[in-house]
């Protein structure tokens, strides 16, 4: 048998099968017509796709009578994992916005520390001990703002015995009312302020509050936080008195 031979011969094989082709995907077609067109007297779904459109819709019309059928289920389970997406979005916020300028203060205020020097630091630091005015308002908001939280608690070595609780109590009570003005100060719980500031700016972008709220709000915080550990300051002082005099220890 020749080459010539070969070749016709699979050429007409090949013919014969393309024809067997196109006759089986037109009985496919026409069976599926007929079967969609007999469906429609019974309850029987039947998904009959002339497009990728028209498939899609069956597929979410289906979808959507599930979530009927499963009722408050679904609504459950939409809201549980909202939670989490809201979540997700905030955090977003925060890398794309607040903690970049929170890494560039922090990088800031601590050039600063290095600049001014810390034996001057340490300096204002015994200077505001003396008394309890400046002991509780001066020296706890010097240490969280040069020190920042935990290191801030060290200013106390400067401190009598008697008088280093009540710093550690005011200390401890300023890192968050420090964070609307100065985040720098305690980065690691910035979301006690930073859940505030997201609710307070979407009630400015809605007009409930004035533009620059936030920024009056963080003033207020501030100041509140300073006279909040002042009054700690003394109370703790005037505990620590009684309690030492009644256990009989020397401070």
């Amino acid at each position: 048998m020749s080459i010539t031979s070969l070749i016709t011969q699979n050429a007409d094989v090949v013919l014969h099968g393309l024809s067997h082709g196109h006759a089986a995907l037109d009985a496919v077609l026409n069976g599926a017509a007929a079967v969609g067109d007999h469906a429609s007297g019974n309850n029987h779904v039947v998904l009959v796709a002339d497009t990728a459109a028209d498939y899609a819709a069956k597929v979410k019309d289906v979808a959507k009578n599930q979530e009927e059928q499963l009722g408050w289920l679904t609504t459950a389970g939409k809201h549980f994992i909202g939670v989490f997406q809201k979540g997700g979005e905030v955090f977003t916020g925060f890398v794309t916005g607040i903690i970049p300028t929170l890494v560039v203060l922090m990088t800031a205020f601590y050039a600063v520390t290095e600049m001014v020097g810390e034996a001057r630091v340490h300096g204002v630091a015994r200077a505001a001990g003396r008394y309890a005015l400046t002991r509780y308002t001066v020296l706890p908001v010097l240490s969280v703002f040069f020190l920042t939280n935990p290191m801030a608690y060290t200013f106390g070595t400067f401190l009598e015995e008697k008088h280093k609780p009540a710093f550690y109590d005011s200390a401890v009570s300023f890192v968050h009312p420090v964070l609307g003005l100065f985040p720098h100060a305690n980065p690691g719980e910035y979301f006690v302020w930073g859940g505030v500031l997201v609710a307070l700016l979407e009630l400015e972008k809605a007009g409930t509050v004035p533009a620059g709220y936030h920024v009056k709000v963080a003033i207020y915080y501030f100041i509140v936080g300073v006279i909040v550990i002042l009054l700690k300051g003394i109370v703790t002082e005037w505990i620590t008195g009684i309690m030492a005099r009644r256990e009989g220890v020397k401070l």
